[in-house]
């Protein structure tokens, strides 16, 4: 599944996720721009996490998208600042970030 980042069409004003307005303009029309990479700017690791005391680590990363906005994605190992990565989605919904 491709991942979109939402572009005003009034302003050109790029946001993630979707809003109902703008917040520059107040423009309620919006048009998808999809984008499959970004770079990483921080990562860390949750080692426990509430209701599943077994659960794996959990690799996360705030990555900034080749088109402008910041997505939070999951990794199957760790990722450092400066890694290019690329983005999808997996069937659950989730945002997942792989090295390139």
């Amino acid at each position: 599944m491709t991942l979109s980042v939402f572009q005003c069409n009034a302003c050109d004003h790029t946001l993630f996720p979707a809003r109902y307005l703008c917040p520059r303009c107040g423009g309620a029309d919006w048009r998808g721009v999809p984008f499959a990479q970004g770079t990483v700017t921080e990562a860390t690791v949750v080692h426990q996490r509430v209701g599943q005391p077994n659960a794996a680590p959990l690799h996360l990363a705030s990555v900034v998208s080749a088109a402008g906005p910041v997505v939070i994605a999951r990794s199957e190992a760790a990722l450092h600042a400066g890694d290019v990565v690329r983005l999808t989605i997996d069937s659950a919904g989730a945002i997942v970030a792989s090295p390139l």
